[in-house]
């Protein structure tokens, strides 16, 4: 008997085990979600939801937050800050600063604040304002040349040729022109009898004389004096403008004044009213008009965003293209130039637009804007030298999107997600839907382990969207839209929701708390499955293999050829560490989309796919997905 020749079907098998993250563009594979919502790369090749966060604690109007051996807190017009160490008291300080939102920086245990220019210590504390200003305010304000030591003289005689039977410390003011003797060309001089000589008093200062001037400033700062007639007066005019206080006590400061002026030896005594001026005798008597109220102030300048490198704080602002440095380990001084190395500093750039952004990053402070970063290198103000590279920096509105991760500076640009290691930036968002991450009006970025947060709301979103990039995996994911403010402390994260503050990562918290985790709402969809099966091939059964940790809820469903999804099973994990089997078996598509959604830990361990041979005519009728 002869039996005729048949085909054999034979079936195979496809296993996927390795799945990537989120990819929104064309090229998703099987092996990534084209969307989804609170997975990780935490048990990578899985895939599993990410870890509860812990609620800390209500918290509403929150314009700030900074970690700096605990962690502070602006909300409305208050500051909160909790110190790391549990023993220590909580500090509150209401009615501190302006409503908006901050640009907050830490050198040494200060945390800046801006644009309100204040300080808040935590080591007492203490919020103290980084500028001062003092006004006469109806106060008399006195002007009087003086020695190194702050020490002020009355002669008793002047002329052209000293006393003939000087006394033994007497003071004698030897003058050039007798027409002109209180000009600043005369020299005041001193009798010692031990030596027989006259010795010149070099007067190359002023003692600025007034009831609560030293109260505000410190030794070494750089104050701007306004208002003083002393110019008008004829005795110096180079009181007006920035002066460096060498010396002061609690009514008087002691500045720079070199002998100018045809009546600098006297004192000038200023009041809202008018200004007197009288010799050094005592005998002579000027009157000068007093236009302006006297004034000192110790300024800083206007700023958008800062950072801090090497000791310094470092500025820029939206309006002026200028950048700005503080003292070296002063921020309180930001215009003081006597010529040393720890000299504020300043530099104009010459770049068209407005600054978005500021960072340091391996040794460079980094200055963007949309389509420039300016870095600046060097150890000292007369060494930094500043290079310019036309590239995609910061986009507008990003500039709270910086964050430093290994060596790496991330943000956001116009073009999607960069990566800046010292080079030029890289663009590490392709697998993201640029059309969503352009024409932001708010940003916040934070990090925890190699993990990069970015949280971005566009115009006319008000949930915005928070994405989590794995920078050694190199992959994207997207979780819950908290994370409007987020301060990162090196081991924990906290993020806030709008409403409430959370931690990122529960059991790094000193104390434990079960109540207060969050239930983990997880949606999942994979990418186009049945692109790479070949003709004559078709899937015939499916299989899903997960791992669930406590109660949970998963819910499968399946989309065929783009049409809408469609409910396959739903599955219930009743506690514990339980594994479920998913299988269903498909009907003929071309294409087919899965579906995940539910509650509670789950881990996808792998995808199984069965393969049939088909007669043929497998994708007749079939509809690319738009």
């Amino acid at each position: 008997m002869v039996l005729a020749d048949r085909m054999r079907l034979a079936n195979t098998r496809q296993l996927l085990r390795a799945f990537g993250g989120l990819n929104e563009t064309y090229g998703c594979s099987e092996a990534e979600y084209s969307a989804g919502v609170n997975f990780s790369t935490r048990d990578f090749p899985a895939l599993s939801t990410r870890t509860p966060r812990r609620k800390l604690r209500a918290l509403t109007g929150l314009n700030g937050m900074y970690h700096l051996n605990g962690l502070l807190t602006v909300c409305g017009r208050d500051i909160v800050y909790i110190p790391d160490d549990a023993a220590a008291p909580a500090v509150t300080k209401p009615d501190a600063v302006t409503d908006g939102r901050k640009a907050l920086v830490g050198i040494g245990t200060k945390i800046l604040i801006f644009p309100d220019k204040l300080a808040f210590d935590t080591a007492d504390g203490r919020v103290t304002a980084l500028g001062a200003l003092w006004t006469a305010a109806g106060k008399s304000v006195t002007f009087a040349p003086c020695d190194a030591a702050g020490k002020t003289y009355q002669v008793e005689a002047f002329g052209r040729d000293e006393p003939a039977e000087p006394a033994d410390g007497q003071l004698f003011l030897k003058v050039e022109d007798a027409d002109h003797p209180w000009r600043y060309d005369s020299t005041l001089e001193m009798y010692s009898k031990n030596s027989g000589s006259w010795a010149a008093i070099p007067l190359e200062y002023c003692r600025i004389t007034a009831a609560g001037l030293g109260e505000l400033f410190r030794q070494w700062d750089t104050v701007t004096v306004q208002g003083a007639a002393a110019e008008a007066a004829g005795q110096s005019p180079e009181l007006n403008g920035d002066q460096i206080v060498y010396d002061m006590g609690e009514d008087w400061l002691r500045v720079r004044c070199t002998p100018q002026g045809e009546y600098f030896y006297g004192t000038l005594v200023q009041n809202a009213a008018a200004a007197q001026w009288q010799s050094m005798d005592g005998k002579q008597h000027r009157s000068v008009d007093a236009a302006q109220t006297v004034s000192m102030e110790r300024r800083v300048p206007e700023l958008d965003f800062v950072t801090e490198c090497d000791n310094r704080v470092w500025g820029c602002s939206k309006k002026e293209n200028v950048i700005y440095s503080c003292a070296l380990g002063d921020p309180t001084n930001w215009y003081s130039y006597q010529g040393t190395a720890a000299d504020s500093y300043a530099v104009t750039v010459g770049s068209d637009g407005p600054f978005t952004a500021v960072a340091s990053c391996l040794g460079y402070v980094l200055f963007f804007k949309e389509n420039c970063i300016h870095r600046l290198y060097g150890t000292k103000p007369s060494e930094y030298r500043l290079s310019s590279v036309r590239c995609r920096g910061v986009a507008a509105n990003a500039g709270h999107s910086l964050c430093v991760i290994a060596e790496t500076l991330y943000y956001l640009s116009t073009d999607g997600v960069m990566a800046w290691d010292g080079s030029l930036p890289t663009k590490v968002s392709a697998a993201l839907d640029p059309g969503r991450m352009q024409g932001v009006d708010w940003t916040a970025a934070g990090y925890l382990d190699a993990r990069y947060y970015l949280y971005l709301r566009q115009k006319g979103d008000p949930a915005g969207r928070l994405l989590v990039y794995d920078t050694e995996k190199g992959m994207w994911h997207a979780e819950g839209a908290a994370g409007r403010e987020m301060a990162s402390s090196g081991r924990q994260l906290y993020l806030w929701d709008g409403s409430s503050l959370w931690a990122t990562e529960p059991d790094r918290e000193a104390d434990s708390d079960p109540e207060a985790l969050d239930v983990v709402q997880f949606e999942v969809v994979s990418g186009d499955i049945g692109m790479s099966v070949p003709d004559d091939k078709y899937v015939s059964r499916v299989t899903l293999r997960m791992d669930a940790e406590g109660t949970g809820l998963v819910t499968l469903a399946v989309s065929y050829d783009g049409k809408p999804f469609e409910k396959v099973a739903t599955y219930a994990a009743k506690g514990g560490h339980e594994r479920l089997n998913l299988p269903f078996e498909p009907r003929r598509f071309d294409t087919m989309r899965i579906r995940l959604t539910g509650k509670g830990q789950m881990t996808l361990r792998s995808l199984a796919l069965t393969l049939a041979d088909s007669s043929g005519a497998r994708v007749q009728g079939a509809k690319p997905r738009k």
